[in-house]
């Protein structure tokens, strides 16, 4: 390579350095006039923020939070705080408790329930088979987890506090109305049974 061969490579490349850098401080001015414009834009400032949750029961979290508005010309959110899709676990309240009466109350369906529901059938002049009868008890057996959780809340609401142990008061009370509720249906299913509902 011949020195004016060197020197017309060096010259291209003085050239190709000077509009870059002529590029990138066009670039800077334009990003420094916006970065003005935003600091002249008025601010919104929210001083604090109080979140009361009195009866909030979480069982899973999972999802996208967008916290925020986007300020005038700013265009976007502010930030969207991206939840990672892990089940986060929050322990049921009472589970001693919880487990002794849903025992108690799976030991009344399974044993006292049936002859309720035979008196009843007699009662209203009605006629189920053993089969009929065993869905409905079933279905009543379904929905007795919510009351009981129910009546758990109720207690906790009115200032109830569970201990370790099992509380046998408590324990005997809850299950004595989820057993009323359960009675309750059965009379109430039973008495606005059609005729041609009945089964023999």
């Amino acid at each position: 390579m011949s020195v004016y061969d060197y020197f017309a490579q060096l010259h291209r490349y003085l050239v190709w350095q000077t509009n870059k850098m002529r590029a990138l401080e066009r670039r800077l001015r334009t990003l420094e006039a916006r970065l003005q414009e935003i600091e002249a834009q008025p601010r919104t400032s929210i001083e604090r923020i109080e979140y009361k949750f009195d009866q909030l029961k979480v069982e899973t979290l999972e999802g996208t939070l967008n916290i925020g508005i986007a300020p005038p010309g700013a265009g976007g959110t502010i930030e969207d705080l991206a939840v990672e899709p892990v089940k986060t676990v929050v322990p049921k309240p009472e589970p001693v408790l919880m487990r002794a009466i849903q025992e108690r109350v799976a030991a009344y369906l399974g044993k006292e329930a049936p002859e309720t529901l035979k008196r009843l059938e007699q009662r209203y002049g009605r006629r189920l088979d053993d089969p009929y009868r065993q869905f409905i008890l079933q279905d009543i057996g379904r929905q007795t987890e919510e009351r009981i959780r129910f009546y758990l809340q109720e207690k906790a609401t009115s200032g109830y506090i569970p201990t370790a142990d099992r509380d046998e008061a408590t324990e005997n009370e809850i299950f004595q109305k989820v057993k009323a509720d359960i009675e309750q249906s059965l009379d109430m299913f039973l008495k606005h049974l059609p005729s041609g509902g009945e089964q023999t």
